[in-house]
């Protein structure tokens, strides 16, 4: 992992272009993503997230997608049962499996918070 600080992680996902999120059209996407992403709708408070919510809620710009939500988060929040269920999720996977800038940037941000 980068050694970056939970805090710098969430801007760095804030600071992702937008542009990875529209490309996100997958009926069936692969597993790695799919895990990734429930990972971390997860630790930001959606509590069942499926294929269908997580596209829509990940590009939103009203203030609640996940790229304005990583930055309001806070570890005290979140169950341990919740952090468990996603550290579960990333735990089959490294940094090394993320194909996409988007993807390695979400991954380090879920790894640190499930950790924190």
């Amino acid at each position: 992992m980068s050694g970056k600080t939970l805090e710098e992680l969430a801007e760095a996902v804030a600071k992702l272009d937008r542009y990875y999120l529209m490309k996100l059209s997958f009926d069936k996407p692969p597993q790695f993503l799919l895990d990734l992403l429930t990972a971390a709708m997860l630790l930001i408070g959606e509590e069942n997230p499926t294929w269908a919510t997580i596209k829509h809620n990940l590009p939103r710009t009203d203030g609640r997608g996940l790229m304005d939500l990583v930055v309001e988060y806070d570890p005290t929040d979140v169950s341990a049962a919740t952090k468990a269920k996603a550290r579960d999720l990333l735990s089959k996977y490294t940094l090394e499996h993320m194909r996409s800038p988007f993807t390695a940037t979400v991954f380090e941000w879920a790894m640190a918070a499930v950790n924190a």
